[in-house]
């Protein structure tokens, strides 16, 4: 854990005079820290080399749904989500050394750039332009440490054996390791108080957004997106109170939790414009309004499609969303499938679905992504001995669950005279995003209040108007079921939690949330479909089981890296797991 003194990680090139797609590829290299302390525009690397840790993680994300009942990898089954983690099996293990590493980064830089008042142009005489970059950097210092520290809370908060519910050692300067060795966790609501207090830091000192041309708007321009905003602050707080007002991390129920969460969700909307419609989805848009805090990546890679693409279209179909988010999604009416007002048709399954399930699965028969005609591709043969079945285009490709991921892919040319296909489209990974916080402010208020069709005090939306701007995207233009479901708080809660399966899946949120709502013990077997084409070119449908699942409930919370507690006896370890 410890850094020498000495020597600080600094990124060569900053933000501000590198174009877009640069931001999270500039060379690192190794500086003395009398360098650092004078190197104007150079020493902020600090603080730039710590958005690396937290973007682009797709594939970080893909693993976390393997641990639910959302989808499998078409390589192997997913022994982590039987429950049973070792001292050296759990996959959370790097969010403690991670997150650690980067509060201490951003003190190093607190403490030597920027309480000594090092100028970022030193030899310019722009002072807006100069005052308004030192306190972005700072602003995007506690926004960052807010983001790990709330990493670090929602991986490993949790009661110890006497029943107190614990967070993480909360640390607000520059430890050498045997200070690092003694620490002790603060409470649960200690931590919620510290991580407040830095975003509210951050909302001070950053942009609301950022928009606008640098000449108009120093420091604060377009081109600076993807660095955090005071949008992202608002957003975090939103997300860091829902968590702990959810039942794992508020036992008692404390209502004022909830309403908390609520207030928080709705001075995210405000700050936002008020309620707004959702953007169509478009995971290569890089102006989607929507998009609260998304990462840079790079452009011109065609990495992902060609992992998550079916084996006709040139992919190895690596991550298999599961038969049972396939019936999570609802009809095109937005009953679910087994409502018996759904327009549902069994041995037609993919017709007549709701619109995200064919922006996100690749299923049986599709050939289209956006086209009007849907003919973009071949149709999809998914059924026993056609080509996306396993073993047909590609001896070692396929899916174990009848269904391949098309979220956040990009139309590619799929002409096979094709060399190389590729893309230039960029990909959009987003950590914050406006979905997420209409769906916690419905939830905390329908827990808060009930009666989510009602306007309560204090509060300028409804629960269910805020959950219908979600639906409405989905093609819900009037929405009969979610009248219905109004009107009593456990179906709407159940609503929500539906909500929050679909818009998110995928995004590595659904672990937490089934924790978070001491859902996980209900976790279902991972099932699949077969498929059999018939004689007269119809096709036959059956489930069948692909993997199982087995939590318990210590799994509400997670243990504490094994490796931490070797070097520090003061750490408390999650109950359950002692």
């Amino acid at each position: 854990m410890k850094l020498t003194n000495k020597i600080l990680t600094v990124i060569t090139l900053t933000l501000a005079i590198t174009s877009c797609s640069d931001f999270l590829e500039d060379e690192i290299q190794y500086t003395r820290e009398e360098v650092v302390t004078t190197s104007g525009q150079r020493s902020r690397g600090i603080i730039d080399d710590i958005y690396t840790d937290y973007s682009f993680d797709y594939f970080r994300d893909f693993s976390n749904e393997y641990l639910t009942d959302n989808g499998v990898a078409n390589n192997g089954e997913t022994s982590l989500a039987t429950g049973y983690w070792g001292p050296t099996s759990n996959p959370y293990s790097y969010v403690w050394q991670q997150s650690y590493h980067n509060i201490r980064q951003i003190y190093q830089y607190i403490d030597l750039i920027h309480n000594k008042d090092l100028s970022f142009f030193v030899s310019e005489n722009n002072e807006v332009l100069n005052e308004r970059t030192i306190s972005r950097y700072y602003g995007e210092a506690h926004f960052l440490k807010a983001w790990a520290q709330w990493e670090l809370l929602k991986v490993f908060g949790g009661p110890s054996a006497n029943g107190g519910m614990l967070g993480f050692p909360i640390v607000n300067r520059v430890l050498e390791n045997e200070a690092y060795a003694k620490l002790s966790r603060n409470t649960y609501d200690e931590c919620v108080t510290q991580i407040i207090e830095d975003l509210d830091i951050a909302i001070a000192n950053l942009p609301l957004v950022y928009q606008g041309a640098e000449s108009g708007n120093p420091a604060y321009s377009l081109v600076e997106t993807g660095r955090a905003s005071g949008l992202a602050a608002y957003a975090l707080k939103a997300k860091l109170a829902l968590y702990a007002a959810s039942p794992a991390f508020n036992p008692s129920n404390d209502l004022s939790k909830w309403k908390l969460a609520a207030t928080y969700a709705q001075e995210l909307i405000i700050q936002n414009g008020g309620l707004k419609n959702l953007q169509a989805f478009d995971f290569a848009s890089e102006t989607n309004p929507d998009h609260i805090w998304r990462m840079r990546n790079s452009r011109s890679s065609n990495a992902l499609e060609k992992r998550l693409y079916p084996p006709s279209l040139y992919g190895t179909g690596e991550i298999n969303p599961s038969q049972n988010l396939i019936d999570a999604f609802p009809d095109a009416n937005g009953y679910p499938i087994d409502n018996g007002l759904s327009a549902y048709d069994a041995t037609t399954p993919y017709k007549s679905r709701d619109s995200r399930f064919y922006k996100f699965v690749f299923y049986n028969g599709d050939k289209c992504f956006t086209s009007a005609t849907c003919s973009e591709y071949n149709a999809l043969e998914i059924y026993q001995g056609g080509l996306d079945y396993y073993g047909g285009f590609n001896n070692s490709a396929g899916t174990r669950t009848g269904y391949y991921l098309k979220k956040y892919l990009n139309n590619l040319n799929f002409d096979p005279a094709a060399i190389d296909v590729t893309t230039t489209l960029p990909k959009v990974y987003v950590q914050l995003e406006l979905n997420d916080i209409y769906l916690g402010y419905a939830e905390a208020l329908n827990e808060a209040f009930g009666q989510p069709g009602l306007l309560h005090s204090g509060f300028n939306y409804t629960a269910k108007e805020v959950l219908a701007k979600v639906r409405q995207r989905a093609g819900l233009s009037t929405d009969p079921y979610l009248d219905i479901v109004a009107t009593n708080q456990t179906d709407f809660r159940n609503l929500v939690k539906n909500e929050r399966r679909i818009e998110l899946c995928f995004s590595g949120d659904r672990f937490h949330d089934l924790r978070r709502w001491k859902d996980i013990v209900n976790t279902e077997d991972v099932k699949g479909v077969k498929i059999t084409k018939n004689s007269d070119d119809t096709f036959s449908f059956e489930n069948i089981d692909i993997e199982r699942r087995n939590y318990e409930a210590k799994n509400y919370y997670l243990p504490l890296p094994y490796n931490e507690l070797l070097i520090n006896n003061n750490l408390k370890q999650n109950q359950g797991w002692e």
